[in-house]
């Protein structure tokens, strides 16, 4: 591919900052409820005609990429894509055998990813748990010694 491409990135208006969700839907549901402006519409607008027309031309230019490239495309598409969309993505003619590994390796890093966040969460929930119990035992040995030290005195 020779072929250059002149990209301006798009102006973000203040009025924008937290309005748009990378959930469709939340956007959708902001602006019919009257929280975004006509800028951030603008916006809006400006995005979704950038992804119809990359969506548009995807196929068209697949073909012209190199191997790497599209096996790093692919790849990218697919580890971000919920199942159903992983699915169509790996299933097209254009689609590299090796995205498959890429798919496992980057599944198998985030779940490996989502245990040690669970463990560290278990191992400060369990240090907490300990915390309290060494506080309790010694408000409890300390109301014990006090009674032990008045019946002694008596």
């Amino acid at each position: 591919m020779s072929k250059q491409l002149n990209h301006k990135p798009a102006k973000s208006t203040p009025s924008s900052v937290g309005v748009l969700s990378a959930d469709p839907r939340r956007t959708i549901q902001n602006i019919q409820s009257g929280l975004v402006t006509k800028a951030v519409v603008n916006e809006l607008s400006r995005a979704m005609d950038f992804a119809n027309a990359v969506g548009q031309n995807f196929a068209a230019v697949l073909p012209d990429l190199n191997e790497q490239t599209r096996i790093e495309i692919f790849s990218a598409l697919a580890c971000n894509a919920s199942s159903k969309d992983r699915r169509s993505i790996m299933e097209h003619p254009l689609c590299p055998a090796e995205v498959a590994k890429n798919v496992e390796d980057y599944d198998t890093a985030k779940a490996e990813e989502a245990k040690s966040r669970k463990a560290e969460r278990a191992a400060e929930r369990e240090k907490k748990e300990r915390a309290k119990f060494e506080e309790l035992r010694r408000k409890f040995e300390g109301a014990n010694a006090e009674t032990d030290d008045a019946a002694a005195g008596e």
